[in-house]
């Protein structure tokens, strides 16, 4: 038997002390005492932020994007764990994955226009956020449209964060070492990320359920949130270009985009000569 049920054999039920109430109420007292410090010492560098500010401001956003690449392939050792929970189709599931990556390749070519529009940090700060809400949703879901409207959502918000990192270093560091250092360590992350997403999923299904596939971003968006928007510049937001775009254009790039995207999932079930590819 497993150590665990040798541990419990031994131990008895008497064997277990529960935690007191007040030891987690400290905890999460510390933990808000450590939010309003980092806080306020990004406060405090507002005007002159130093280079340890933006080494720590620039991990906090390759910590997101790792996130977010990380959850393009954590569902596909468990998928058929949830196609069981959700009642859904088993020629419906892979919709789970391609809509993520739909919408991440419609948000990828916008990143630099938000990027001027609102600012290096609060483009972070508002994609971060709505991809922790977004994977919230995700572990709420009750059915297929509302994981999949989830899903779209948490990929426009990781379409965002994956190529602000590139950007940033070329924003935040100066030519040469700096940006040998950090564009090392974002490229080392984007190709960790989805080699340990399949066997996250399934460590996180097998030992809790599938709901932690997306829980397990809440934690660590909580903290890149309050890193960023302590430690990244104070760049103005220019909200004044929104009146000159072609919003026309926009959206015929999003919807050939998305076309593109359904029909290399498609083109192998229906045929690449098929009327609904070509059309």
């Amino acid at each position: 038997s497993s150590w665990p049920s040798q541990f419990m054999a031994r131990a008895g039920p008497a064997g277990i002390k529960r935690r007191p109430a007040g030891k987690s109420q400290s905890n999460l007292a510390k933990a808000i005492a450590c939010a309003i410090v980092l806080l306020m010492t990004g406060i405090a560098i507002e005007q002159s932020p130093s280079s340890l500010a933006k080494w720590i401001g620039f991990a906090a956003m390759c910590l997101g994007m790792f996130m977010a690449i990380l959850d393009i392939q954590i569902v596909i050792t468990s998928l058929p764990v949830i196609e069981g929970a959700l009642r859904i189709g088993p020629e419906r599931m892979s919709w789970i994955q391609t809509s993520y990556l739909i919408a991440e390749v419609i948000a990828i070519p916008l990143t630099g226009l938000l990027t001027r529009v609102f600012s290096l940090r609060w483009l972070f700060a508002g994609a971060i956020l709505v991809f922790t809400v977004a994977s919230i949703g995700c572990a709420a879901s009750t059915g297929f449209a509302s994981l999949i409207a989830a899903r779209v959502v948490q990929g426009l918000a990781g379409g965002v964060l994956i190529p602000l990192v590139f950007s940033a270093i070329f924003l935040l560091f100066r030519r040469g070492f700096e940006q040998t250092v950090a564009t090392s360590m974002g490229g080392v992350l984007a190709v960790l990320a989805p080699a340990l997403g399949p066997i996250t999923g399934g460590l996180l299904t097998e030992s809790f359920s599938w709901h932690w596939l997306f829980l397990i971003n809440v934690g660590p968006g909580l903290l890149t949130l309050i890193a960023g928007v302590a430690f990244l510049p104070r760049d103005r937001p220019n909200l004044g270009l929104l009146r000159h775009l072609d919003w026309l254009s926009l959206g015929l790039i999003a919807v050939a985009l998305a076309s593109l995207e359904t029909g290399l999932k498609e083109g192998p079930d229906t045929g690449w000569l098929s009327p609904a590819i070509l059309g």
